[in-house]
């Protein structure tokens, strides 16, 4: 039986949606307890440090996702994980140009 997830569309999907959350989990695991979610974004608004912050969230969480996919055989999936990371790779040149 085919999987549902092995899809171009579910693989951009996922790709899209796990480095944000990548950083919401990073951000509870070490800062939940000492500040709100809104010191935590007013924070890397005036450090500067956003473009660094998904760029990392981004590489890091979308390789895990796309060898796990490639080792479990969803090549569609693992082609919407990297076609998810060079959107965001446009999205973060066009901030950083901007």
């Amino acid at each position: 039986m085919k999987s549902l997830i092995n899809n171009s569309y579910v693989g951009t999907l996922i790709g899209l949606i796990v480095p944000v959350l990548t950083i919401f989990i990073a951000y509870w695991l070490k800062a939940s307890h000492e500040i709100s979610i809104h010191q935590f974004v007013d924070g890397v608004q005036y450090l500067q440090i956003y473009v660094k912050m998904i760029t990392v969230s981004v590489y890091f969480s979308n390789v895990v996702s796309f060898f796990l996919f490639i080792k479990l055989d969803w090549l569609k999936a693992a082609r919407g994980v990297l076609l998810a990371t060079i959107i965001y790779t446009f999205v973060i040149l066009f901030f950083v140009g901007a």
